[in-house]
């Protein structure tokens, strides 16, 4: 059965070939819309997600400066000695008597930055502190992280 051609079915015809290009112009827009909102909403997770990182990579490191007083008898790494003690045996006094490598590498912070230990820390003076430099990179500014607070 063939349909025959009529003035309605060719005004269809035409009618039913796509979008046109405004129309995609506008379905564009709003995907645009809608990927710049969930972007611009992601970036507080990512933030929190840093800094959460980060408290993980400060009580990991705890953990382990808790280990090598146990270990060696001989207390904390002291400032100098720093996190290194953890991964490598100190070379300045006190060394400790059972040495043990207890970390194959020091951690870094939420945004790849080293941590600064202190010995004795600023609130608590018998044990260590782990600051981190926090979004901005750089210490003793408002945005650092420490273990003892």
């Amino acid at each position: 059965m063939k349909i025959q051609s009529s003035p309605t079915n060719r005004q269809f015809r035409g009618m039913a070939r796509g979008f046109s290009l405004f129309e995609m112009v506008i379905v564009m827009g709003i995907i645009a819309i809608l990927v710049g909102g969930v972007v611009y909403s992601s970036k507080g997770l990512l933030g929190s997600a840093a800094i959460q990182t980060t408290r993980n990579n400060m009580q990991s490191v705890d953990q382990h400066l808790e280990t090598y007083k146990m270990l060696g008898r001989r207390g904390y790494p002291t400032e100098t000695q720093g996190l290194d003690a953890l991964v490598n045996k100190p070379t300045s006094s006190p060394i400790p008597k059972d040495w043990n490598r207890t970390l194959p590498e020091i951690p870094q912070d939420g945004w790849n930055n080293p941590f600064r230990y202190k010995m004795p820390g600023s609130r608590d003076p018998n044990a260590p502190e782990i600051i981190s430099a926090g979004p901005d990179g750089k210490f003793d500014t408002d945005d650092d992280l420490s273990s003892q607070d």
